[in-house]
């Protein structure tokens, strides 16, 4: 037994008070540095719709449905929301919520210091009004037809009393912080004055393991209870085994290839071309997701506004990879680096090896840099300090505009990649801005053609949420995002 003392040694878990008989025990590789629901990382994902409520949640059809807000309206001409707060809504300290909460959590998302991903998108709210403590006015410049996606994202908080979230994350959601060490394990024990019905469950740990392998083995010795973010290939045993229950939910999420396309050799069009030509998209999904893998070429799913099916094209075949960078006027072989983390998900290294080995044979020599989770983020984020990376990216499955005004490697300004143009920053915005479907999609074939011919983002695959729960526990679902929800989780003794 000594492959397994993890509870406390090998996952570094704080022990020093015991947990509650119905703490559903949630295990991730990946660190919770702090509790900002703003950040949408990997990491922050299962605290998401626990510690925090949003204004509204999407249902399965991705029909807004009511949270902290009741109900609300549209201006006649598109460009106000007016929204219906819910009252009796109290924060985990007590205090009622009201409207000034809402425009303080805007306000703190349109800060740049904050860092949230929400920002760009958020930007479309041109101000906020308060008429009472039940009522918000939300104002944008044009009609915002995508605005229920950042309402859902844009999870409320007490951002005055949270502070900068590195030791306390205060909402109004069904469990409450009890204690957080990054790193380690973050505990979250049951609201009982929930204003939607207290949870069952005691609590909520959260435990960060540190690689895939031992959260494998963590869950099978019965030292946590669940586990998403899992490849096909570490799913399928636990589908034969009869004490765990095993599935799938829409993440919304899909893996790419980012290009930095700010200097030579990867500023040249046919280079990056080649790369696409190079990724056999359909060994990738096979590998990662077996019979839930989807391969993409845009980065949206076929039932999205802004799907062609024309644009939908890309190829492996290595031959012409190696024809179109060999005239390329480039001096071959090329060397570059490629970022990954297998510390933020595994299959991030499983691309990138995979690519290194069909590179290879056209020309290219790419070096492998896997680093931690904190400096993959600083790396690729703020520094943008890679030729590639592996990444992946949310919101695939939702409204067009939430994914290309937001998301780091698609928004027209400010994106990872450096690229920038005009007629593509025209098309996004015109389709963010008008309710009239056919005129959205006719720009957004516009935007998808760009991204097909600049090749400086490469869409690979979509990521289906894989999980695994002991069989004790049952009632957990997810939001649109695939964020776990734990209001009615329960745990059998």
């Amino acid at each position: 037994m000594k492959t397994y003392l993890l509870t406390c040694a090998t996952v570094a878990l704080a022990c020093a008070q015991p947990l509650a008989a119905e703490t559903l025990i949630f295990g991730q590789t990946a660190t919770l540095p702090t509790l900002d629901p703003y950040n949408l990382s990997p990491a922050h994902e299962p605290i998401n719709n626990t510690l925090y409520d949003a204004l509204t949640r999407y249902d399965d059809q991705l029909v807004p449905q009511p949270r902290l807000a009741e109900s609300w309206e549209f201006s006649e001409d598109g460009t106000a929301l007016t929204l219906n707060l819910r009252e009796g809504v109290t924060f985990h300290n007590g205090r009622a919520f009201t409207s000034q909460d809402v425009a303080n959590t805007v306000e703190h998302v349109l800060d740049p210091a904050n860092g949230a991903l929400i920002q760009s998108f958020a930007k479309r709210i041109t101000s906020v009004e308060t008429p009472d403590d039940m009522t918000v006015v939300l104002n944008f410049e044009a009609p915002f037809p995508g605005v229920f996606d950042l309402l859902e994202l844009m999870y409320i908080a007490d951002v005055e009393a949270s502070g900068d979230f590195s030791q306390t994350g205060i909402g109004t959601g069904p469990f409450a912080l009890a204690s957080h060490a990054s790193g380690t394990a973050t505990n979250l024990q049951r609201n009982a004055d929930y204003w939607d019905g207290a949870p069952t469950l005691d609590g909520i740990e959260i435990m960060t393991v540190p690689n895939q392998q031992a959260t494998l083995l963590a869950l099978r010795s019965g030292d946590i209870d669940m586990v998403t973010e899992l490849g096909y290939i570490d799913l399928v045993p636990f589908t034969r085994d009869g004490s765990f229950v095993t599935g799938d939910a829409p993440s919304g999420v899909a893996h790419d290839i980012t290009i930095n396309s700010r200097s030579a050799p990867l500023d040249n069009v046919a280079v990056r071309e080649a790369i696409d030509l190079a990724i056999d998209r359909d060994r990738i999904a096979r590998l990662l997701f077996g019979e839930f893998g989807q391969t993409l070429c845009l980065p949206f799913t076929e039932e999205s506004l802004a799907y062609v099916a024309a644009q939908d094209d890309c190829r492996y075949d290595l031959d012409e990879a190696k024809t179109v960078l060999e005239g390329a006027g480039v001096d071959l072989p090329l060397s570059l680096r490629m970022l990954t983390s297998t510390e933020v998900r595994t299959e991030y290294t499983t691309i990138a090896e995979i690519m290194q080995a069909d590179l290879a044979k056209i020309g290219i020599n790419l070096e492998i840099e896997n680093v931690d989770a904190v400096t993959y983020r600083r790396r690729y984020v703020q520094e943008q300090d890679f030729d590639l990376a592996s990444h992946a990216y949310g919101r695939s499955g939702k409204d067009p505009s939430s994914l290309l005004e937001t998301t780091v490697v698609f928004k027209p300004e400010g994106n990872v990649s450096g690229f920038s143009d005009a007629s593509y920053a025209e098309a996004v915005t015109q389709g963010g801005s008008t309710p009239d479907n056919d005129a959205r999609r006719a720009a957004y074939a516009g935007a998808s053609e760009f991204l097909r011919d600049s090749h400086h983002v490469l869409s690979l695959v979509s990521r289906p949420r894989l999980w695994v729960t002991s069989e004790d526990i049952e009632g957990v679902s997810f939001s649109a995002d695939g964020f776990a929800i734990f209001q009615n989780a329960t745990k059998a003794d």
